[in-house]
């Protein structure tokens, strides 16, 4: 298989890119690259002039913001198939978080312009970008009434929530493999690894989670999901 080709099969596998036809897809490929991360690298730089576009191949990436004190607000993690870029490609601004290589990765880049005369041509590039711009403002969204308004034992049940939900499952026994570490969990809420740590625990004592080695389970995904929604009104 071709290099051409193998570019190609990759931008078919991103959700932005799925739908476009062969032609299409092949004139794509022409106007990428390709970028290989070592882990802890930084792919982008909050606040930086850029308006390149990036759609992971392999490997997980972080989006965050490191605060003046160096703690960092971390907003999600990305893989396989995902793009990373599009908010500065689109409004010309500087970039909204940085973004770095939690494993070694490799990305494909094309550039703003590129970019931006895709969207203007393909109705279904822009309606799947405009569907996933959607998703993110509902979950920012999410995420702000739970800062404002809960307390921190129930800001780590609605992660753990979003965590299991994010397998794909809607209700019983979910397993979380790798377990989230705890830091993270923090980082993403607002608080610190010992308030979670001690929910966790507490959480398996009701035998809502349990811990299997290396993985966290979610013993019943109905119970945390009353926890929120109790909480939540």
């Amino acid at each position: 298989m071709d290099a051409s080709r193998s570019t190609a099969d990759l931008l078919r596998k991103c959700g932005l890119f799925a739908g476009l036809g062969d032609a299409a897809i092949s004139a794509l490929s022409d106007a990428v690259s390709r970028r290989r991360l070592q882990a802890g690298e930084i792919l982008i730089w909050y606040d930086d002039i850029g308006d390149d576009v990036f759609v992971v191949v392999s490997g997980t990436l972080r989006v965050n913001i490191y605060a003046p004190d160096g703690r960092a607000v971390l907003f999600r993690d990305i893989g396989h198939g995902e793009t990373i870029g599009e908010l500065a490609a689109i409004d010309g601004k500087r970039r909204s978080a940085s973004v770095e290589a939690r494993t070694e990765s490799d990305v494909l880049v094309m550039s703003g312009r590129a970019f931006r005369d895709l969207v203007a041509r393909e109705p279904g590039v822009a309606l799947a970008l405009l569907g996933r711009t959607i998703g993110l403002v509902r979950e920012l969204s999410d995420r702000i009434f739970q800062l404002s308004s809960l307390g921190v034992s129930n800001r780590i049940h609605a992660e753990l929530l979003r965590l299991a939900r994010a397998t794909g499952a809607t209700a019983g026994r979910v397993v979380l493999s790798p377990a989230p570490r705890q830091s993270d969990i923090a980082d993403r809420i607002a608080t610190n690894r010992e308030a979670v740590s001690r929910e966790i625990s507490r959480l398996t004592r009701l035998g809502i989670l349990a811990r299997d080695g290396k993985e966290l389970v979610v013993v019943d995904l109905g119970r945390l999901a009353d926890l929120v929604s109790a909480a939540s009104g």
